[in-house]
Order: C-alpha cells, then structure tokens, then sequence
C-alpha cells in the first residue's frame, strides 16, 4: 500500500499534466546534520534558483555555503547574514529596480529572510524524501493553468488565502522558500528576472512554494476539485494519467463542470 506521501503525490501527478517534478526542500541545520544527509553535494557553485531547476528534472543534489553562487538566496534562506548594504537598500538600488532608496529600503526590509542559521540545503523531488525526514518547503513551477487548479486545491482545503506577498524579486528563494516557511503560508510567484535568465524558465512559467504540512492536503483538493474544475477533454487526459499511476477516479462525470452547469 502507497505511504500517504506517495499517495498524495500520485495524485497531484495523475490530476495535472506537470512537465516538472514537485521540488522539496528540507533545511539542513547543522554540519553534522548535512555530512549525514546522504545525497551528494552537487559539483559547482550554483545559484539556488538552478538547484531547484536541477530538482524539478528529478535530480538530488545538497549545497552548503561554499557552493551557493547568489548572496540573495544565502540570506534569506538563512546561511548568512544580511549585509548592512542590503539593509541600506544600497544593494537593491544598484539593481536599478526601483525609483529611489526608500523604495529600495522598503522592499528590501519587506523580503521575508529566514529567522535561523542553516549549514546547507537539500533539494530533490518530494517523492524521494523518506516520510521521517519530509522536506519544509514544496516548491512548484508549472505553466499558469496548473498554477491555477494548484491554488483551487489549496481553497478546496483551507479556503481563500489573503497573504500572498511578491515583488519579482528573489522569487525561488525568498518568495517561494523562506516567506512560505516562516509565515506557513502559501505563496505565489511570477518568478524574477535573476532566475529567468539563470535557469531558463518559460515566459509562461511561475511558482508556487508552499510548508510540506499544506502539501499533501493540497494535493488531494486538486484531485478532489477535479470534477468541477476541469472540461472534459481534460478530464480525458486525467484518466488516462489515472490509469497510468494506479489512482482511483476521483468521481470524473463529464459534462459536470460547475462553468458548464451554470444557468444564463
């Protein structure tokens, strides 16, 4: 019998058409902790926005400082502190992204930086997490009519979230990685101009980073949501998909869309 981990994932896999794999991301605290972790560290220094690229095509990789290639990610992931100039808003102002330097200090007060120290990361497809050692972030990039059933099947569960925050700005590492760890909140993001050129997205791509305890309940409301969300040539495809990974209709009706059953 599947773990409810698995469980859940399959069903994620078998309601969407994902090109890429659901990333997890587990903090690893300690220098023991990380020399324990068994995956491999990846061989060169990296930004972690291509960590996670590398993930979401299966991969399994972990990064200590010495292998992170973005000061924006070792601070807000929390491997570092934040420079004075970056609290300043000297730093983000030399991006020139923003008019002047209060608006550069506000926002970069407003990025949400990981209130712990960490001595690396490890990063891989959340299937291939043990269940004793989940990840504490999910990240997923996707196209946006996945991100779209992604959040109906976060309010399938818990309803409308209000406190999405995003500035396209350290979009893998701030707004889908720290924020959603410390404010156990779901986040969304239209990804960043940094990670778009390092890691070649899509232009139609964005993310979606999420605490590992809002996962697999996120997984079974996309499912479950399945029958009213979706047209029936995409219903087609989801049983097709199903079929393929062993997962039980979920009540597929054609015809029974709440937007075709909606009255002039």
């Amino acid at each position: 019998m599947a773990s409810n981990q698995q469980a859940a994932i399959d069903r994620l896999y078998a309601s969407l058409d994902l090109e890429r794999r659901a990333v997890g991301v587990r903090f690893l605290f300690t220098r023991e902790e990380y020399d324990a972790c068994p995956v491999l560290p990846t061989k060169s220094k990296k930004a972690y926005c291509v960590m996670v690229k590398l993930a979401s095509t299966g991969l399994s990789l972990k990064a200590d400082l010495s292998l992170f290639g973005c000061a924006g990610a070792t601070r807000a992931l929390g491997l570092e502190d934040a420079s004075p100039t970056f609290r300043s808003g000297q730093d983000y102002l030399n991006f020139g992204l923003y008019q002047d330097l209060g608006t550069a200090k506000k926002t970069a007060r407003q990025i949400t930086l990981c209130d712990h120290r960490i001595h690396g990361v490890v990063l891989r497809p959340v299937e291939d997490f043990p269940e004793d050692q989940p990840p504490h972030v999910v990240i997923l990039v996707t196209n946006t009519y996945n991100a779209m059933r992604i959040i109906q099947g976060y309010t399938y569960q818990y309803g409308t979230e209000s406190a999405f925050k995003l500035a396209g700005n350290q979009a893998l590492c701030a707004e889908c990685t720290s924020y959603p760890f410390e404010s156990n909140h779901i986040n969304i993001s239209m990804l960043c101009s940094g990670t778009r050129h390092l890691s070649g997205w899509k232009d139609t791509e964005l993310a979606i980073g999420m605490p590992y305890s809002q996962f697999l309940a996120t997984c079974d409301g996309v499912y479950y949501s399945a029958n009213g969300a979706e047209g029936d040539i995409r219903k087609a495809a989801m049983r097709q998909r199903l079929a393929q990974r062993q997962v039980a209709d979920p009540g597929l009706v054609d015809g029974d869309a709440y937007f075709l059953r909606c009255s002039d």
